[in-house]
């Protein structure tokens, strides 16, 4: 691993830990809003959510974002190759739900999208689109994306999350940058390149997603225990949801 003298993209965004509720830990991908219509990845889910971050004390206690995870696109691209929303789960449009969280609410939005031609639950992935899609992300009023590694060439990844990230610093506004890179390269076995990915993210993965057990977060606790000193210097490195 290969240290660097800065702690992470100097965008002025991030600089503080985010604080805010992704949908991935507790939901998944339940797409099957007739059984589960209280679970399932859908508009319903997340204004319900930012309303009860607005109302219940989060906002005062410092949480900012509520972030939708994988499993909220539709299956194809529209008739312009641009993403769009799953049409039954999220009727509105992402626009709409995001004026919603941001206007209505003083919360930020943040969104999922994933570095390879699909997402890792299978929907379209940013690779082929990367300047359509952050221009999209924009034009939505995004505020935070978590770019995943699924379905996509590691050796790629160090130009590929960068490139992504030049696009979305050119639509002008300003978007925190999450990525996962390097736990995938990591577990891979490739050297992960420090000093280019502080460069170009806000905050970064290096260990599994967390899960409903505390066999997982003494996973993660263990690997930066075992990694204290090759990461010793990097401030937002992604540690994983808190399970409350």
């Amino acid at each position: 691993i290969r240290g660097r003298d800065n702690s992470a993209l100097d965008n002025g965004l991030a600089l503080t830990p985010p604080m805010g509720w992704l949908s991935w830990e507790r939901y998944r991908c339940i797409t099957d809003c007739v059984n589960f219509p209280d679970e399932c990845i859908s508009e319903n889910l997340f204004l319900r959510t930012a309303k009860l971050m607005a109302t219940e004390g989060y906002l005062e206690a410092g949480y900012e974002y509520i972030i939708i995870d994988d499993c909220w696109l539709s299956e194809e691209r529209d008739s312009e190759g641009r993403l769009q929303p799953d049409p039954d789960r999220f009727p509105s449009g992402i626009k709409a739900l995001s004026d919603y969280v941001s206007y209505l609410n003083r919360l930020l939005f943040g969104i999922y999208e994933d570095y390879g031609n699909l997402t890792c639950a299978g929907y379209p992935g940013i690779l082929g689109h990367l300047e359509t899609d952050a221009n999209t992300f924009a034009e939505w009023g995004v505020d935070y994306i978590k770019v995943d590694g699924c379905n996509s060439n590691l050796e790629d990844m160090d130009t590929g999350y960068p490139e992504f990230g030049s696009y979305l610093n050119k639509t002008g506004r300003p978007i925190v940058y999450s990525c996962s890179w390097p736990v995938y390269q990591e577990l891979s076995g490739i050297e992960v390149n420090f000093e280019l990915l502080v460069n170009s993210c806000n905050l970064w993965r290096n260990w599994y997603d967390i899960g409903d057990s505390f066999e997982d977060v003494q996973s993660i606790m263990d690997y930066f225990a075992g990694n204290k000193m090759q990461l010793r210097n990097m401030q937002d490195q992604d540690t994983g949801m808190i399970l409350i």
